[in-house]
């Protein structure tokens, strides 16, 4: 599991009070409709509580309810015998059902309804109040307008493509023809209002050719033509270790590309310019996104570049400047090993990185240099557990490699040409072991060289006041189509991608800092909190329903004890599927962890500053 946010999430009063406040208040919001229901219609209630299974703490209060709140934090539920026999999920019931007076037809389905009903009306007034306050969103992302669209997409390993490793298809969108400042009306026919919906009508689509590949049809708009193009999304892997990938089409939205103030002796500084800069074109062509300046200052290579500029002046006026600019060539990432292995098509390579102590052991007499593996391009399933991050290379064929100076002495250790070599590995932990690679080959990773001027980008979020109604109908028909989407051989949306309580909180504790963000994702939860369990299953609102209905209809009613059965045997499946759900999450967390250590590394020992005022 991700060590680093559960000790964050168990020092952080914020995100331990918000999961509780809004993850355990959606819980407690969707019981207290329950609850008040029977109230109203005069039921036996015996046990309210938050959460299953034996009690954690609680109290019997004057109206002789159990309120309690138990281990098992995937729900609650409100004990009412007169509702029929749910022991199966809340456990053996002191008071005799038999005895008690028979609740009518329409009793059963208010108080089984009412749980969503509630987690509905909460969903609606936290969206009613966002928009009053209004919601964060990226620049860029209320229209449909494109503003890049990259010739090339990281689908795997990303963070290795600063170091030219990351595994690259064809953006799917540039193949297509999708051109900047083409403006997006559809997709697969489903009209789209905003660059978010075109990012979920892409992810949830389900269309594929005849070839297997996921397909879809872009509507887009161009001067006053309408065109239909066809896109072919390509798979981009989000989690190495859960496996979860997504579509995409290669697309960013339209955003201004504003500058920050430029580093001292920096070549923009050296033009004259300044904080708050909006650049407009790049040698005549424009530019509509951040990424896109780069990728053209990149492509242009060295020599002068001429900029347009829109700058504000003292007095407010806007101003249109041309600025000539000379950027430095320069890497961005110091030399990594590559120990390529393997045969034809089938080569990986492990990228090794030399690394300072403090990052694989505290051992005080342990040599200040040692070569950790920063990961393996593309993934190497048989030798996935030795070659992950983190590990420390030993010695190869017997050579020691403790006492590394620099990637010379690996080269130096392993010989020239290709062969087989033994590695050596280690972990801080303990853990040991070895591993063979066959035509195997040391090299020297080429650092990737940039175009640079010496500055960074200012983000300008948008405010978005979304209606209400609309907000709770787009996040309705998201799960439907989500839903539905579980069970098509078109779609690559899987079981294994759903989020348990762990995601759950994690994401609360992610986006604790803005409360906005918290309230929207709550209305998220509260309105596929009523969707799923108004879902015809037993054990769940929906199945208490249905069996209502079903006993109304029959004329022998139904028996006790097979509603008893299906009912635990429904229990069983809810209670493996979530164990699998939580199950991947751990995974997740595990592969989400490794990226943040990923990150330490490149930002420690592979991320290189640039200083400008060096001799060029």
């Amino acid at each position: 599991m991700d060590n680093n946010f559960l000790g964050d999430l168990a020092t952080s009063a914020r995100g331990v009070l918000l999961l509780a406040l809004f993850f355990g208040g959606s819980i407690f919001v969707h019981e207290l409709g329950h609850f008040l229901a029977a109230r109203w219609r005069k039921l036996k209630i015996e046990r309210f509580s938050i959460g299953f299974g034996p009690k954690v703490f609680g109290w019997t209060g004057k109206d002789g309810v159990d309120y309690r709140v138990s281990w098992i934090p995937l729900g609650g539920y409100v004990a009412l015998p007169q509702m029929g026999d749910s022991e199966a999920i809340e456990g053996a019931t002191e008071s005799d059902a038999e005895k008690l007076p028979e609740i009518s037809y329409a009793d059963k389905m208010i108080v089984a309804v009412m749980g969503a009903v509630f987690n509905v009306i909460f969903a609606f007034t936290l969206a009613t109040i966002l928009w009053f306050t209004g919601m964060p969103v990226p620049e860029g992302s209320g229209s449909t307008i494109v503003g890049y669209v990259p010739a090339q997409v990281v689908t795997s390993s990303g963070q290795l493509s600063e170091l030219g490793l990351g595994q690259t298809v064809p953006g799917p969108a540039f193949v297509a023809g999708i051109r900047s400042g083409d403006e997006i009306l559809a997709i697969d026919g489903v009209e789209v209002k905003s660059f978010t919906q075109v990012t979920e009508a892409v992810m949830l689509g389900n269309g594929k050719n005849a070839q297997g590949q996921p397909v879809a049809t872009f509507t887009v708009k161009r001067g006053e033509e309408k065109l239909d193009l066809t896109v072919l999304p390509a798979r981009v892997e989000l989690n190495a270790r859960s496996g979860d990938k997504v579509r995409v089409a290669g697309l960013m939205p339209r955003a201004d590309v504003i500058l920050t103030a430029p580093a001292p002796g920096s070549p923009a500084a050296k033009a004259g310019l300044r904080r708050e800069d909006r650049v407009v074109a790049v040698d005549g062509h424009p530019v509509n996104n951040p990424t896109e300046f780069l990728e053209r200052m990149r492509q242009a290579g060295p020599g002068e570049r001429t900029l347009q500029l829109s700058r504000v002046d003292a007095e407010g006026k806007g101003q249109l400047l041309t600025v000539k600019v000379d950027p430095k060539i320069s890497p961005t990432t110091n030399p990594v090993g590559l120990v390529s292995y393997g045969e034809g098509d089938q080569r990986h390579s492990v990228v090794l990185v030399p690394v300072t102590r403090e990052l694989t052991t505290n051992d005080p007499q342990a040599p200040r240099d040692q070569l950790m593996v920063f990961g393996v391009s593309p993934e190497d399933p048989a030798l996935a557990d030795q070659l992950r991050v983190g590990t420390i290379l030993d010695k190869v064929d017997g050579k020691d490699l403790t006492a590394l100076r620099s990637l010379d002495d690996l080269e130096k250790a392993a010989g020239p040409g290709r062969r087989t070599l033994t590695f050596y590995w280690k972990r801080p932990n303990g853990d040991a072991g070895n591993f063979s690679l066959e035509n195997a080959e040391v090299k020297r990773g080429k650092p990737v060289e940039r175009a640079l001027i010496g500055v960074s980008f200012l983000a300008k979020p948008e405010i978005a006041h979304h209606n209400p109604v609309e907000t709770c109908a787009h996040i309705v028909k998201q799960t439907f189509t989500t839903l539905g989407r579980l069970f098509d051989r078109g779609s690559d949306i899987k079981v294994n991608q759903l989020a348990s309580v762990i995601s759950i909180g994690k994401t609360y504790y992610n986006i604790s800092e803005d409360l906005r963000r918290v309230l929207w994702f709550t209305v998220l939860i509260n309105l596929n909190l009523a969707i799923l369990n108004l879902m015809p299953i037993p054990v769940l609102d929906g199945g208490h329903m249905l069996i209502a209905t079903i006993a109304r209809l029959s004329k022998k009613g139904l028996n006790a004890k097979a509603v008893t059965i299906v009912q635990f045997a429904c229990m069983g499946l809810i209670l493996s599927l979530m164990g699998y759900i939580i199950l991947n999450d751990v995974r997740r967390c595990s592969g989400d962890s490794e990226r943040q250590l990923k990150q330490q590394i490149l930002d420690r020992h592979v991320n290189r500053s640039v200083d400008y005022a060096e001799k060029r």
